[in-house]
């Protein structure tokens, strides 16, 4: 289940809020980014979400936005009509969606802004010549063959694929594939390389490329 961060100072909100992405199929959680990004409900180990909602605070937007493991977070901002009017028409957003709103609404505003950053909607299948990478059942396919993966080999390669041609150092890939607080060492991510080139085989091995001294970048 992917997570929704929920980042609001007001508890009655994040509580309408989580029962309406519940809804939707996502987990919500609870965050605080003032001072630093943390969990406050749920796993304190979470990765990066698929999507964050900031309940009228534009400073929230800001502080993900300057957190370089955040930054291509998918953010939908909601507004009052009245914050709205006084808005920064600068702020960087995804998706703009004005209170009080409802579930089906946020959904369409959350696959605009998840097709906006990341060039999917969560239903896809990714397509790479013949191989294929479904978003909503967790398999991996090969000329129609599925392929064992792992959760974690599955969860490096969803990432990588659907940010193609984007370079993500070790670290990176620990904090967005992991979890942002993990503390494994490079080596862990190496690994996990090394069995999907072996998965994915001779005709789509060659994709995850190999960043000499930086890290690794996916090639579609």
């Amino acid at each position: 289940m992917s997570d929704a961060w929920i980042i609001t100072a007001h508890d009655e909100e994040a509580a309408a809020t989580a029962r309406a992405v519940a809804e939707l199929g996502f987990r919500p959680l609870r965050v605080d980014v003032d001072g630093g990004i943390s969990v406050r409900e749920g796993d304190a180990t979470t990765r990066a979400p698929a999507v964050a909602i900031v309940l009228g605070d534009s400073a929230c937007v800001t502080a993900l936005r300057q957190s370089d493991d955040f930054q291509d977070v998918p953010v939908v901002l909601s507004l009052s009509s009245e914050q709205l009017a006084t808005a920064d028409p600068a702020l960087e957003v995804d998706e703009l969606i004005v209170a009080p709103f409802g579930a089906e609404e946020l959904r369409a505003r959350i696959g605009r802004a998840r097709k906006q950053v990341n060039g999917i909607n969560a239903d896809d299948v990714v397509r790479i010549g013949t191989l294929e990478i479904d978003l909503a059942t967790y398999e991996v396919s090969i000329a129609g063959r599925t392929i064992d993966f792992t959760y974690m080999e599955y969860e490096l390669l969803r990432f990588l694929a659907t940010h193609p041609g984007r370079v993500y150092t070790r670290e990176a890939l620990l904090s967005r594939v992991w979890g942002y607080d993990y503390f494994g060492g490079a080596r862990t991510v190496d690994v996990h390389v090394r069995r999907v080139r072996a998965k994915l085989g001779t005709d789509h091995a060659h994709r995850v490329k190999t960043v000499r001294s930086v890290g690794y970048r996916f090639e579609a």
